[in-house]
């Protein structure tokens, strides 16, 4: 059989690429039926592996088709509003967390109890702008409140990060800064990001549909970097994403000679860093731990950071610091306005009023006391109870991860400690 392709068109997997994605329209070939083969295509149309290959991914980039391994290549369904499995119990989570149920003993939640919102001072300050300052209810600067950014500037010294206010963006969260960052770097070709295993699940939510994940498992000091380092020579990593300060789920603080080998393995090949810094501020021991960002090059940054203010004072303020490299600075606040322009000013003007009028820090210590004895009256309570192992003791954070027997069916265990009115989310979800 003659080679079916036209030179004097385009290239040969352009036309070949056209020829299945027609097929696929057609509607010929059935939803979830399976695909051809590769070996089937390169022999019906004279063409080497790794030029089938090439079209195989761009249409699975593009959704016309999912591998599934061991097993093949499918036609996509048009579209797939089902949740999976593994997804019901975040969402059933959710909802029980959403309950003001006194009885309920809730740790499902990555977030402080609502007795410790800094309600009463929030009210006054919303009551008091709301009389005095009209213009914060309108469209502001989508970079953030110029006079909050040069407040954060100052503030984030005692951190060791030093940036000026226009380095600064506010946006309206930590998921919003996520997608500002997926958006920024683009969705074809295929980007790859490399999470924790385990992993705080709104990440692995986020990115499951849109890159290709690579999970690296974590030690009591951060993660396996040689099994790191092995996916880096095999695959093109374009970012990777953790809490390097009492990590969601572990509680683990990455140890500081891992953390400088992970930015010379950024510069090596050529990835950035995406610093989720939501717990920095709940250290239990006295000794305040630093961001990855701090120790960051300047002019040659490589980590994207972004730090939750809602987590230390309550969520419905809404709130996300984020330092990008300063190269990609302007395509970020181009991109922010795309899709979020708005940003509440309001709640940038009280927040900047927390901070100048030290609101922040006193609220900030006594969440810590708070967490200090709650923490270790957990941890007393665990190490009692037999067939229960404490992965990880951390000095700060939210987060306990809990090994048990082998012999303990976990899923039963969650149900019976849901009838018993203890809430909390089992490995799979992470």
């Amino acid at each position: 059989m003659k080679n079916q392709f036209k030179k004097s068109e385009s290239n040969y997997y352009l036309q070949l690429y056209d020829i299945l994605k027609k097929e696929i329209l057609s509607k010929k070939l059935q939803p979830l039926s399976k695909f051809y083969s590769m070996r089937q295509v390169g022999v019906k149309y004279k063409l080497n592996t790794n030029t089938v290959l090439r079209v195989y991914k761009m249409l699975e980039e593009e959704g016309y088709i999912y591998s599934v391994k061991g097993k093949g290549c499918f036609i996509s369904p048009p579209h797939n509003f089902t949740v999976d499995e593994r997804s019901k119990p975040v969402m059933e989570n959710f909802k029980l967390g959403q309950k003001l149920n006194e009885d309920m003993i809730n740790f499902i939640n990555g977030t402080p109890a609502t007795t410790f919102f800094p309600i009463e001072k929030y009210s006054e300050l919303f009551s008091k702008l709301s009389r005095e300052n009209h213009s914060l209810f309108g469209y502001q600067h989508v970079q953030g409140l110029p006079s909050l950014r040069k407040v954060l500037s100052e503030y984030l010294e005692k951190d060791d990060i030093f940036v000026t206010s226009d380095d600064i963006i506010i946006t309206s969260g930590t998921q919003h800064s996520l997608a500002l960052i997926a958006k920024s770097f683009g969705f074809f070709p295929k980007k790859s990001i490399c999470v924790p295993a385990p992993s705080y699940p709104n990440v692995l939510n986020f990115f499951k549909n849109i890159y290709n994940i690579f999970p690296v498992d974590m030690e009591s000091d951060g993660w396996n970097l040689e099994q790191f380092e092995t996916i880096l020579k095999k695959e093109k990593i374009d970012l990777i994403y953790d809490t390097f300060n009492f990590q969601n789920p572990t509680g683990i603080t990455w140890a500081e000679e891992k953390r400088k080998k992970l930015l010379k393995l950024a510069e090596e090949y050529n990835f950035y860093i995406i610093e989720d810094d939501c717990f920095s501020s709940f250290y239990l021991d006295d000794n305040p731990v630093s961001p990855l960002k701090s120790a960051d090059k300047n002019g040659s940054e490589r980590v994207i950071y972004i730090r939750t203010m809602s987590k230390v004072m309550m969520p419905s303020l809404a709130l996300a610091i984020m330092i990008p490299p300063k190269k990609f600075l302007e395509k970020f606040i181009y991109n922010k306005y795309s899709l979020d322009p708005n940003t509440s000013g309001v709640n940038q003007k009280i927040l900047e009023l927390f901070i100048l009028n030290n609101f922040f820090e006193t609220h900030l210590a006594k969440m810590r006391e708070k967490i200090k004895i709650r923490l270790n009256k957990a941890v007393a309570i665990l190490k009692e109870i037999p067939h229960i192992n404490i992965f990880h003791t951390p000095k700060g954070g939210f987060f306990l991860w809990i090994n048990v027997s082998r012999e303990i069916d976990v899923e039963m265990l969650r149900y019976k400690c849901k009838l018993k009115g203890v809430a909390i989310l089992p490995e799979k979800i992470f």
